[in-house]
């Protein structure tokens, strides 16, 4: 199984001494490291090159912001990705233990549930962490809190893709521990999990690419209910609004969407620059 694949023996923990159970959770814990590192370089690697080369003069036209990020910026990104990617595998390594005592639905067999479950559970699960993602992001907005939790997220004011997990300790804590809330609660099948995983981080590096993706028509049909680029990047730009990841309406149910974001895309998607930095009501991090 993806997350729990170990070197663990066949010896119960008391047949184990200390020196050989501290080396197995080491093991257990580099294994983990090195498949969230690779999904991070994957996801972050891939959209970087769209940017840059690949569709560099396609995506210079559509760049969000006229500010672009230095080369102290895309390190420090990287710096804390690297971080938060031991705190992901600490907490992988803790779900390891969980499933080993039975505590987790992952299964194997595409047989184990109906069809339509093994069809629909990966919406579902992409539906639950939005609802997850919004309301821990727009929690960690509070005075109290976003200096603690996400001002280090929010140093990235002209994010690129390498600030996906460009985390404090405690926002990479609150959004690991999703994946063994979520396999508590629900069977998903392993490949559906693994589905969802690379969803999730080739969908958070694309938020953060600086240049807009998607199609000029998009805020104008039944895909508006999809976040895109430009309605991430404003987040980061003004700080207060836009809380959501995959989906536009809890913003627009609790009225924290920004009421120039379908402007603010727009001119992104026409190809013209945009500078919201000097905008009305633009919030700097303290």
């Amino acid at each position: 199984m993806w997350a729990m694949q170990t070197t663990r023996t066949n010896k119960s923990p008391g047949e184990k001494s200390a020196m050989e159970f501290l080396l197995e959770m080491g093991q257990d814990w580099a294994r983990h490291f090195q498949r969230d590192l690779f999904r991070y370089l994957l996801a972050t690697t891939t959209v970087s090159l769209l940017v840059g080369f690949v569709f560099r003069r396609w995506m210079d036209r559509r760049r969000i912001q006229k500010r672009r990020a230095g080369w102290k910026d895309i390190r420090r990104e990287v710096s804390f990705s690297m971080l938060t990617i031991g705190v992901f595998a600490t907490i992988g390594l803790i779900t390891g233990v969980l499933y080993d005592w039975g505590w987790l639905q992952l299964y194997r067999d595409w047989g184990a549930y109906p069809l339509w479950w093994n069809i629909v559970s990966l919406p579902v699960v992409i539906l639950v962490h939005d609802a997850y993602f919004y309301w821990t992001h727009r929690t960690m907005h509070h005075p109290k809190l976003f200096r603690h939790f996400h001002r280090l997220h929010h140093l990235s004011r002209t994010p690129t893709p390498w600030a996906a997990y460009s985390f404090s300790v405690g926002e990479a804590v609150l959004m690991a521990i999703f994946s063994p809330l979520i396999t508590i609660l629900l069977p998903l099948h392993v490949l559906v999990w693994l589905s969802f995983i690379f969803v999730m981080i080739f969908r958070n590096a694309m938020l953060h690419a600086g240049c807009e993706f998607h199609p000029r028509g998009w805020v104008d049909g039944p895909l508006d209910v999809l976040t895109t680029t430009t309605h991430h990047d404003l987040h980061h730009q003004k700080f207060q609004g836009n809380y959501g990841f995959y989906f536009t309406f809890w913003d627009r149910l609790m009225g924290t969407e920004f009421k120039n974001y379908k402007e603010a895309f727009r001119r992104a998607a026409a190809g013209n620059e945009i500078a919201e930095e000097n905008a009305p009501g633009t919030k700097v991090a303290t």
